[in-house]
């Protein structure tokens, strides 16, 4: 066998190692997060900003069914996902109506076999990943050159105030152009009136 040939085949084993090492690694993040009892107290704990860090932990049906029941609550006006686009409420939904049907299925995550548990934590991972993107407290930053300056200042401020800043803005200026709508309409009848009340003096003149 040549060098290059040996070469190729070093390489190909240490590839296969890693990928065996990255799939036993993944493996037992799977069983752990099945197997945790603490999983409904780490759905609670948030980072230094706030942001709920787990807002789903999968373990039995009821709990999950409080967890459901909170985070549609949190999607009412002045919760924590209040500002939630439709694309992503829909995401939601269907990612925890996938959860529940296979916690419905087993009974609890620690019957489910390999490939329910393989599901369930992939819905899992997805669904947090859209709560904590659109976390009402989750910080964002940017760094931008105020009018007048080239020098870049960085501002921060949380998803909510961005958003809310936003439909303020929008709402004001909605009722601006209804305002300007109104106004011109009134014009409008205004000297339609006054047309009416000219050509009414011509008439009885004549």
């Amino acid at each position: 066998m040549s060098m290059s040939n040996l070469v190729q085949l070093g390489t190909q084993t240490i590839v296969m190692k890693k990928c065996f090492l990255l799939a036993a690694v993944m493996l037992c993040w799977i069983c752990a997060f099945a197997e945790d009892p603490t999983t409904d107290t780490q759905a609670g704990k948030t980072d230094k900003n706030g942001v709920l860090i787990t807002p789903v932990m999968a373990a039995t049906p009821d709990k999950f069914a409080a967890q459901t029941q909170r985070i549609h609550e949190d999607m009412q006006t002045g919760g924590r996902y209040e500002f939630m686009k439709p694309s992503d409420r829909i995401n939601v939904d269907s990612l925890l109506d996938q959860m529940a049907n296979l916690l419905q299925r087993a009974g609890s995550v620690e019957a489910m076999n390999h490939d329910m548990r393989l599901a369930l934590f992939n819905d899992q991972e997805a669904v947090n990943g859209v709560l904590k993107h659109n976390d009402s407290n989750r910080l964002v930053c940017e760094s931008r050159a105020p009018v007048g300056s080239h020098i870049p200042l960085t501002t921060c401020h949380t998803f909510g105030q961005i958003e809310a800043t936003a439909r303020n803005t929008k709402e004001g200026m909605q009722q601006f152009d209804l305002s300007r709508v109104c106004m011109a309409r009134l014009q409008t009848s205004s000297a339609r009136t006054r047309t009416r009340a000219g050509l009414a003096r011509t008439r009885a003149r004549r």
